[in-house]
């Protein structure tokens, strides 16, 4: 006998189509059909097509006896202005269909039958690179899946409903409430129910409810003081909260439930029936909402817990929540009673952000362990910082002084709402908000107070420290903290007008450290011309004379002239290197550099270079002079002393020399110039070219590096200076201390004992 058709009950379309996409699709069907071909009005706006569907059935028996016919007659419906951006909906035509077995069938509405969910995802963006006839091959698929019992993809678990139709959203966490179900956590014992805390934010005509607390006996005086604080505020107050008492409701028993409710309840009498269909008792509930209810807004939530018998697909726990929102009036109840067919409405679920699930969507499943600290929270640093905390990383102790002026919102993470607020302080409570569920660990100050930085003890713990302050104090602080010598250490800055950002990445154990790093950047100015033009532009940018190229910018100026988009694009290729690097086994020594070229087709470029670590040794005469040489300089010096055999030679040094961390870095060597003389106990550096080649490297660094200091060789002795080396020494002091920046007097001899270095 032929199955009863709801299509039967459709009129005739007697209208115009006019879209041409829907013109050759519904010729397609026509062709497919023949005879049978038939167009039916849906509604104002749809058409509908019955087509039967041919079924390859399983050869012994379909899955649980379904009732699943090798020709199955279902409707296809079309929008008759938006087809083909609107996909076609596709719904059974029986009116005996074995709905409530099945998953992967939406909620049936206005007495119609229910739609299949025949793509996971979007149908829209399924449907837009497919034909008519890929959706008759689908629906067949998914009729013979269902036969044979494969419409679940992870067949052990259990499909929830497919809902759709929301009116607003929920937010809570699944595996607190799933808890709350199993363990029959009720407000009052044996009823089966229990109460939550919501706050609701509108946006618009639509609303978000997010879960706040349970109510317990325990708390239950707290938490309605807490919500009478917020009612008798202003009403327009921006800081009022709209609390509402939700309700969750289960079954009391361990039954479990494979069914699926396809006429899902609009109103009072159809949520009682749902209610009963999967043994959860309403009538305490019922009385508790008609008598004890204790919320201010007429509207409320309510979240049924149904027990599944597996696993959820998607969730962790076999319950499956269906989340309503009432709308109960004074009117509505009476003695115990709800007396009124009140409507009831469809929320969606929203799961609240973890750090767990933050790092899944960002694809870095690994959380820090260490915890790593960050000093400087401006407009570079928040951005790098937020980068890390978006993806889930919040084990951060982050530190700035400063507060959040109005200018810093042109290119800060933070907002208007924290003017004022302490940079460090306020990033780190947006952090805690964004994540609701406590799993944040990140903590903030002012700075290290009572000299704690200095304490040996304070770093102890600490895997990385990364310094986004563009300070040249506190870079010199860091480079010569002795407290950090386990830390693995990085500084980043931005530079040439905002175009250039650096990344300084210290070797093990602290070697190359970040002031080796932006020295041994300097000396490439020799084979890379970019970095000889930007140390060119920054010192022709330099207009009080002081030639220390800032790498970092500080924004906490009107005046300092950098976009948000730059900022953004350095800050985000920091941070992805720095996510790279966190986890690792630092070894080697490294500048990033990432370049913005041109302002109308905005290219970036990104490199890297890779820095040895350098030879370290201290002054002879004052061992608070440290002298590093970049890898190679003494394997070069000691080449030209074993080359000059029995005389003397020397050269040159070329390097960088900072007064306060008193560190002398030597990059390169310029060689005895040709009227140099020399015998066996004595040398005299010539003159001859040497200005030329010193006026080169100034120029090309751009002022960066320049002459720093001498060196000559004793092959026979002595093991350190002769009265000519100092003769020198007091020659030269007297000359240096006459220069518009004064320089120390380095001298280094190579003598049999080895490199003897020393600074006066």
């Amino acid at each position: 006998m032929e199955a009863e058709k709801f299509s039967n009950s459709l009129p005739d379309f007697t209208g115009e189509i006019v879209n041409p996409a829907l013109q050759d699709s519904l010729l397609y069907l026509k062709n497919v059909l023949g005879d049978k071909f038939v167009i039916k009005e849906w509604d104002e706006y749809r058409i509908a097509v019955p087509v039967d569907i041919a079924v390859e059935l399983p050869s012994l028996g379909n899955k649980d006896g379904i009732d699943i016919s090798p020709s199955e007659p279902v409707i296809f419906t079309f929008s008759l202005r938006h087809y083909p951006a609107f996909s076609p909906t596709v719904l059974t035509d029986r009116l005996d269909f074995p709905k409530d077995k099945l998953a992967h069938l939406y909620i049936a509405k206005n007495g119609r039958p229910p739609a299949f969910c025949y793509v996971r995802g979007d149908s829209n963006e399924w449907y837009a690179n497919k034909r008519i006839n890929d959706l008759l091959i689908r629906i067949g698929n998914w009729l013979r899946d269902a036969a044979t019992g494969e419409l679940t993809e992870n067949g052990d678990q259990f499909e929830p409903l497919r809902l759709e139709g929301y009116e607003d959203t929920i937010i809570y966490d699944y595996d607190r409430f799933a808890e709350t179900v199993l363990q029959d956590k009720a407000l009052i014992p044996g009823e089966h129910y229990s109460i939550a805390l919501f706050e609701r934010i509108k946006d618009g005509e639509s609303s978000t409810y997010k879960f706040q607390k349970f109510v317990t006996m325990t708390n239950a005086l707290k938490v309605i003081q807490e919500v009478d604080l917020e009612k008798k505020k202003d009403k327009k107050a921006l800081d009022r909260k709209q609390y509402h008492f939700g309700y969750v409701l289960w079954s009391g028993d361990d039954t479990t439930y494979k069914n699926y409710e396809i006429e899902f309840p609009e109103d009072w009498e159809g949520f009682k029936l749902f209610c009963n269909n999967f043994g959860i008792d309403h009538s305490k509930f019922e009385d508790m909402v008609a008598t004890g209810d204790a919320n201010y807004f007429v509207h409320f939530p309510v979240i049924l817990g149904i027990k599944r018998p597996s696993t959820l697909v998607g969730y962790s726990s076999t319950v499956e929540f269906v989340n309503f929102r009432f709308w109960v009036d004074t009117t509505d109840v009476s003695d115990g009673k709800i007396i009124n067919n009140i409507p009831v409405k469809i929320q969606s679920h929203n799961q609240p952000l973890t750090t767990a699930k933050a790092r899944a969507i960002s694809g870095d499943e690994n959380e820090w362990k260490e915890r790593n600290v960050v000093f400087g929270c401006g407009a570079l640093g928040s951005k790098v910082v937020m980068h890390f905390t978006r993806g889930g990383q919040t084990n951060l102790t982050l530190i700035d002084p400063d507060h959040i002026s109005p200018h810093n919102l042109v290119r800060h993470a933070l907002f208007a709402d924290d003017e004022g607020n302490n940079k460090a302080s306020a990033l780190s409570a947006k952090i805690t908000k964004m994540y609701p569920m406590g799993s944040v660990r990140t903590i903030s100050g002012p700075s290290f107070k009572d000299d704690v930085f200095e304490k040996e003890e304070t770093f102890k713990n600490y895997g990385w420290a990364m310094d986004f302050t563009a300070s040249d104090a506190f870079f010199n602080k860091i480079t010569v903290a002795s407290n950090m010598g386990a830390l693995k250490i990085a500084s980043g800055g931005i530079s040439d007008f905002g175009n250039l950002g650096i990344l300084l990445k210290e070797g093990a154990n602290r070697n190359p450290r970040i002031d080796d790093l932006q020295a041994a950047l300097y000396s490439t100015y020799k084979t890379d011309q970019k970095i000889s033009d930007w140390l060119r532009r920054e010192q022709l940018a330099t207009s009080n004379g002081n030639l220390i190229v800032q790498v970092g910018i500080g924004c906490n100026s009107e005046t300092t002239v950098l976009s948000d988009d730059k900022i953004s694009s350095h800050s985000a290729y920091f941070a992805g290197v720095l996510k790279g690097q966190i986890p690792k086994d630092v070894q080697t020594g490294k500048v990033y550099l990432n370049r913005i070229i041109g302002d109308e087709d905005y290219n970036i470029e990104t490199s890297v270079l890779n820095v040895d670590p350098f030879d370290i040794i201290a002054a002879k005469n004052d061992a608070s002079w440290s002298v590093r040489f970049k890898s190679g300089i003494l394997e070069q010096i000691k080449l030209e002393a074993k080359k000059a055999k029995r005389k003397e030679t020397g050269g040159v040094f070329v390097g960088i020399i900072n007064y306060k961390t008193k560190t002398i870095h030597v990059t390169d060597l310029i060689s005895a110039p040709p009227d140099s003389k020399a015998n066996s106990i004595c040398f005299y550096r010539g003159y001859s070219g040497l200005p030329e080649e010193i006026k080169n490297v100034t120029e090309g660094a751009g002022g960066q590096l320049g002459y720093i200091g001498e060196w000559h060789s004793h092959p026979d002795g002595p093991n350190g200076l002769s009265s000519v080396d100092m003769n020198s020494i007091y020659r030269f002091k007297d000359e240096f201390s006459g220069l518009v920046t004064p320089l120390p007097v380095f001298l280094t001899v190579v003598a049999p004992a080895g490199i003897l270095p020393f600074v006066f």
